[in-house]
């Protein structure tokens, strides 16, 4: 039903988004004469929203994250997806604030395991606010569920994601290139596998800094405390988990655009958690860095880079803290204007931190794991509102002396008149 509607959609707007309703004449009589009616937009992207629709078909050789030779007897190892997706996007200036809503509708279904057949969702919402000329930011309400890859869950099993975050970003100009910058919000996060579920958290963040601009250059420098509750701990103490952390950092961040064709980004800070909220400087404190580069080699060809050390809320372990390594690359070649190829690796190497771990459970605590992953993708634009692609990505995990492998080859055909 999908496909049939992304078709139909994409043979409507035909290669310049053709009229609505060619055929429609201004309606005249009695009836009308006199009365201003509204007129029908002559093009899709006229409408005062946006559609999009999508739909995908992906084989995934190890849908459960099974290491090798360790799958239970008669466990499902490869299977094949579809995925269905509709979104809308909308929005409307109201004097000189811009409100924005985005909603998108997907399903989910397996050909074999349909036990893991599900729903996924995204909707956010709010106001791009402006007071008088120097102070301005957002304040969104989200809502969003969807299945996590492999370097986003623990162990094995079909885990999705659930995600409600309020969250606030603002910066006022003071004068000569300065400004203060401030952030805020409350993020909630559920998982639906049980073992993912020890890293169920709630958290509270607040932030503060300061901006310098000049030219093509940005220069932040920001303090920000987290609050994070782990809302399903209540039983883990005794393995040395905390219920409650903060994460308290300072951050130096720089930004250039070098010339048109090369820009790079960086950071450098330092991070301490401790148990249990205080405003207290943590004992501890670690240090964290990023840099990337985005270089454009030549008109249809492109590259970026990318290094990072972070400490941050556990994902992939069982822990109170989870500090990660992880550089990647990134290539995409515009062959011609309707043809685009892309490729790309990344390797990572994650363990758990400020845990204090009891003896005979430590690798599950806080086992190191590196993942490696390769992905190649081809895309088509059939038309300017209508592209077809094709990606294939191989992903590894190796932990405790296991190895989880994972290949997804995936054909999809989307529908965005805009």
């Amino acid at each position: 039903m999908t496909l049939a509607l992304v078709l139909t959609l994409g043979a409507v707007t035909g290669g310049r988004g053709q009229e609505l309703s060619g055929s429609v004449t201004p309606a005249s009589g009695p009836l009308t004469d006199g009365l201003a009616l509204p007129s029908i937009p002559e093009n899709w992207s006229d409408l005062p929203f946006k559609l999009t629709a999508s739909q995908s078909v992906s084989y995934n050789s190890n849908i459960s994250l099974f290491p090798v030779a360790v799958a239970p007897k008669g466990a499902i190892l490869g299977d094949f997806t579809t995925t269905s997706n509709f979104g809308l996007s909308t929005g409307a200036n109201v004097e000189n604030q811009r409100l924005f809503l985005d909603a998108n509708f997907g399903i989910i279904r397996y050909l074999h395991a349909v036990q893991n057949d599900s729903t996924i969702y995204s909707l956010n919402g709010g106001v791009d606010w402006n007071v008088t000329s120097r102070c301005s930011g957002a304040l969104a309400a989200s809502l969003s569920k969807s299945p996590s890859q492999i370097t986003e869950q623990v162990g094995t099993g079909v885990n999705f994601t659930t995600t409600n975050a309020f969250n606030e970003t603002g910066k006022c100009s003071i004068s000569n290139g300065y400004s203060l910058v401030f952030n805020s919000g409350i993020t909630t996060l559920m998982n639906s596998d049980a073992q993912n579920a020890v890293n169920n958290s709630r958290t509270s963040l607040i932030a503060a800094g300061i901006e310098y601009a000049k030219g093509e250059s940005t220069v932040t420098a920001l303090a920000s405390i987290s609050d994070q509750n782990f809302t399903d701990r209540n039983a883990q103490n005794a393995l040395g988990l905390a219920t409650e952390t903060d994460f308290h950092s300072f951050t130096l961040e720089y930004a250039r655009q070098i010339n048109p064709n090369l820009s790079v980004n960086g950071s450098i800070g330092l991070v301490g958690v401790t148990n249990g909220f205080t405003l207290a400087l943590p004992k501890t404190l670690l240090p964290i860095y990023s840099a990337s580069a985005t270089w454009a080699l030549s008109p249809k060809l492109s590259l970026n880079v990318n290094a990072a050390r972070s400490v941050s809320p556990p994902t992939t372990v069982i822990a109170n803290a989870q500090e990660s390594y992880r550089a990647g690359v990134n290539l995409t070649y515009q062959m011609t204007p309707k043809i685009g190829l892309n490729a790309g690796g990344s390797i990572s190497y994650e363990t758990g931190t400020f845990t204090s771990a009891t003896p005979g459970i430590a690798p599950f605590l806080s086992g190191a794991q590196n993942n490696y992953n390769l992905t190649t993708g081809l895309s088509y634009s059939v038309s300017p509102f209508l592209s077809a692609g094709l990606t294939a990505s191989y992903s590894e995990r190796v932990s405790n002396h296991q190895i989880t492998p994972q290949d997804v080859v995936t054909v999809s055909l989307n529908y965005r008149p805009y």
